[in-house]
């Protein structure tokens, strides 16, 4: 009985370094990304997310599509902090217009993406 305790124990605080080391892992990767887009050499744009969709499905879709980019606010309302090269704005906004496009929102019909320097 004690050794089962012993052991339940053990496992516990196994389990509490992992989930601890884990966290901390993914707080560093998310302070090195918001430095380097905070960096005045990194080529970024600012996005004005639409209301009603959560930025996260944005940030998502952006990181399958190889952009960095955090969440940050635009205003009073919530937008992208992204990365991108001049060149690259139109390839940008076709992934942000497919996120709109698949999301039940007013902002859905006729919708391009603009971003804060362009307005």
């Amino acid at each position: 009985m004690i050794a089962a305790a012993a052991l339940l124990s053990i496992l516990a605080l196994v389990a509490i370094v992992t989930i601890a080391v884990s966290l901390r892992s993914v707080v560093e990767d998310e302070k090195r990304t918001e430095s380097q887009l905070h960096d005045l050499h990194t080529p970024t744009v600012t996005y004005a997310v639409p209301n009603g969709v959560d930025p996260v499905v944005f940030a998502v879709a952006l990181k399958r599509a190889g952009y960095l980019s955090i969440v940050t606010e635009v205003g009073s309302s919530q937008g992208l902090l992204v990365r991108c090269e001049t060149g690259d704005r139109e390839r940008l906004r076709h992934v942000l217009d497919d996120v709109v496009s698949t999301h039940d929102t007013p902002a859905r019909t006729l919708y391009h993406a603009v971003f804060e320097d362009e307005r």
